[in-house]
């Protein structure tokens, strides 16, 4: 008879060999379960009563759980934000460097489209001509 696992490394296995089978079989069910159990932290969050009901009947209605949606929900969001902070850090760099378009030139670049009188798209306060992709060093 064999044994249980009783390491965290012996436990992965037994999990990782179980996921496995319930792919091969086509078990979605099974396989939710075990991602489940991966390591997660526990956060309590609060809801109006109209924003449960709608996601206790969006879990219905997608067969997923819950606690499913909301995870994936929340690190879609966290995802999203640390991208826009990124972003937004890059800009600061970029503006206190000199290289950003003046807002009245993208106003006015802006406003000429779709005219006879469309202008060419705005140059880099810093007079340079670049690439979007590559700042001028």
């Amino acid at each position: 008879m064999a044994s249980w696992p009783n390491t965290r490394g012996e436990i992965d296995e037994v999990v990782k060999r179980s996921m496995i089978a319930c792919i091969r079989r086509g078990d979605v069910a099974c396989y939710d379960v075990f991602m489940a159990n991966t390591r997660s932290a526990t956060l309590s969050v609060r809801l109006t009563p109209e924003t449960k009901k709608r996601l206790t009947k969006l879990a219905k209605d997608s067969g997923r759980s819950c606690n499913f949606l909301i995870s994936n929900a929340v690190e879609s969001w966290v995802a999203d934000q640390e991208r826009m902070l990124g972003e937004t850090r890059q800009a600061d760099r970029q503006i206190r460097s000199g290289h950003y378009v003046k807002d009245e030139d993208m106003k006015a670049w802006l406003l000429s489209w779709g005219t006879d009188g469309e202008l060419p798209p705005p140059k880099c306060a810093c007079g340079k001509e670049h690439d979007d992709e590559v700042l001028c060093r």
